[in-house]
């Protein structure tokens, strides 16, 4: 699923956007979780803008499921938002939400300690899985084509039906790197974020650019001008597990902390986990 992150990135100084959360006793090389109890809160690191996983919401517009920016006045609501709730609740402890940018997520955690958790819509990678440490999957999705509604490319069925086509991934990002199998298709300089991409083809300065399929039901609802490809079976990006899947990423040395966010995700239904989608689709801005 989402997001190809270059190891070298966590020897970065973490790019964050937000007032430190954490005090000063988590340690990055040890097992924290009796530290998180005896604190009393949870940090969890998100990007706050990537909906219907994560977005940012003012205060009067926060549904109940949102919770407040650290250092911020704003809200985070999503998907993510929510699942994270449901972990600070089964930890017995209150949910600190940090908007962190997508470069920055695994050094505030791995490296600053600045945060506990990456809940943000991150796959499980075999590289990532060198820095930290990943629960089960606690989302699965499929990978589709967006493009504008009166593209010559919107019957497309197949990932051989764009020769001619330009098309932008997001930098560092799985979605990216699919490019490579639309066979004829020029693969262009990433962007960095999915709002710039939307409005760059919005612009018709490229044809298309691929996402996971709640985040194109999000962009077009938003964007009716745009609409999503599922490619037919047997037609579409071929990707691994570590690719379809969503995680939760913790510092390696969490083990304890590990075992009992993978105790909390079992607990809830593949119909739960949908239903909390759905709604977040439904109420994304």
């Amino acid at each position: 699923m989402r997001k190809v992150l270059a190891l070298s990135l966590v020897l970065f100084a973490s790019l964050t956007l937000f007032a430190c959360g954490n005090s000063t006793d988590i340690v990055v090389d040890q097992d924290n979780y009796d530290a998180i109890v005896e604190r009393g809160y949870i940090t969890v690191g998100m990007e706050c803008a990537y909906a219907p996983f994560n977005w940012t919401v003012e205060s009067s517009n926060a549904a109940d499921s949102a919770v407040m920016i650290d250092g911020t006045s704003n809200y985070c609501d999503g998907y993510d938002v929510v699942v994270a709730q449901a972990i600070a609740d089964g930890l017995g402890v209150e949910l600190h939400v940090a908007a962190v940018e997508w470069d920055g997520l695994i050094p505030s955690l791995a490296t600053n300690g600045q945060i506990d958790l990456i809940i943000a819509g991150m796959s499980p990678t075999a590289e990532r899985a060198q820095t930290v440490a990943f629960s089960n999957e606690y989302y699965a999705s499929t990978h589709v084509v967006v493009l504008r509604s009166d593209s010559t490319y919107a019957t497309a069925t197949s990932i051989t039906d764009f020769s001619g086509a330009s098309i932008v991934g997001q930098l560092d990002t799985i979605y990216d790197g699919l490019i490579d199998q639309m066979t004829g298709a020029t693969h262009e300089n990433p962007l960095s974020d999915v709002p710039t991409i939307i409005t760059a083809i919005n612009a018709g300065t490229y044809d298309a650019t691929i996402l996971e399929l709640p985040v194109a039901i999000a962009v077009c609802e938003s964007n009716p001008n745009l609409t999503y490809i599922e490619l037919t079976e047997g037609h579409g990006f071929s990707v691994s597990y570590e690719d379809a899947a969503v995680a939760i990423a913790l510092r390696q040395a969490d083990v304890t902390l590990l075992t009992e966010v993978n105790a909390i995700l079992a607990t809830i239904s593949s119909e739960t986990r949908e239903s909390w989608m759905l709604a977040a689709i439904d109420r994304q801005p």
